[in-house]
């Protein structure tokens, strides 16, 4: 058979073929196929007319392969097969309702601000699996880089045009220090009220650091012999034994505060950071994290009212000493 005659055959003549092959019957075929039995036949005929040759036999009693209808038939069964296989597995990419998403995220955020995005989002996918990978703002861009994840959850320190930022809240920093500090008898903090106490901090070179040295800079503050920790999540466990005081995002605060911690409004200046998706720039995202995308986007006007909400119920609570 020359190349000329692949031309004419189409799908619908090829499953109309192996439906009546099968089922032995024109009128068996067309029910499977929920066509009219005049349909089938006419899809037959133009798969015949483009092949170059009969394919079956028709008698009043039964429908019969021909020879080259015996020698069509495993290769055109095979072919729809491996064609519903390929149709399924693209379906399967495209189902937003099942499959993973890899979301890597920084440590501040891993503990409250991630798990309640999950949380709210699997109300509506709960068949969905996430995986967290959480590490510094350095290896959530790497991840995402990479390709290891789909989506970070970070802060951005510095513009890099390989990435795309979704921001979702505000988050600010503020004064955590033991419940019988003197700086936990004023309502607000200033950075200059800090600069007598041990100040425990995130090590060099993590994002939060950035932000925390550029503060300290606009209040010409070095401090000497500052306690460095890896995350900044764990200067609260060293606050609460009164090894010193620390700054600390909003974001990180844990529900319940132990009753031996204070929490301060920071304020001349007033530093924050920005919380927010970053994704890779050009890069198609799966259906399944698009989709998250947008659940997420959507859930940003909340997120940012609920961190404004926290914060204004701190400074009320500071005015009155309550935490």
């Amino acid at each position: 058979m020359s190349q000329k005659h692949f031309s004419g055959v189409d799908l619908d003549g090829v499953r109309g073929f192996v439906a009546v092959a099968e089922r032995q019957t024109f009128a068996d075929a067309a029910l499977s196929l929920n066509i009219s039995a005049s349909a089938l036949t006419r899809r037959i005929q133009r798969l015949e007319t483009a092949i170059g040759t009969p394919l079956l036999e028709r008698t009043t009693r039964r429908v019969a392969l021909t020879p080259a209808g015996q020698l069509f038939l495993p290769g055109a069964q095979r072919s729809l097969q491996e064609l519903t296989a390929a149709l399924r597995l693209v379906d399967d990419a495209g189902d937003t309702r099942t499959g993973q998403i890899v979301v890597a995220c920084i440590p501040t955020v891993a503990k409250q601000l991630l798990p309640r995005i999950i949380r709210d989002y699997r109300l509506s996918r709960p068949d969905v699996r996430i995986r967290m990978i959480d590490g510094t703002v350095e290896v959530v861009a790497r991840n995402v880089r990479d390709g290891t994840a789909d989506l970070g959850l970070t802060f951005p320190t510095l513009p890099d045009p390989d990435f795309v930022f979704d921001a979702l809240l505000t988050d600010p920093y503020c004064l955590v220090c033991p419940i019988d500090h003197p700086l936990a008898a004023l309502p607000e903090v200033r950075w200059t009220d800090l600069k007598p106490y041990q100040l425990i901090i995130s090590g060099s070179g993590s994002g939060n650091r950035i932000i925390l040295d550029q503060a300290l800079r606009a209040v010409n503050w070095q401090p000497e012999r500052p306690v460095e920790i890896e995350h900044l999540t764990t200067s609260l466990g060293l606050v609460e034994a009164g090894l010193g005081i620390s700054v600390v995002p909003q974001s990180a605060l844990p529900g319940e505060m132990s009753s031996r911690i204070a929490v301060r409004p920071l304020i001349s200046p007033t530093v924050s950071r920005t919380i927010g998706l970053v994704r890779r720039r050009g890069v198609t995202l799966t259906p399944l994290a698009q989709h998250f995308l947008r659940a997420v986007r959507r859930m940003a006007p909340e997120l940012e009212r609920e961190s404004v909400d926290y914060s204004r119920k701190m400074a009320r609570s500071s005015a009155t000493g309550a935490i």
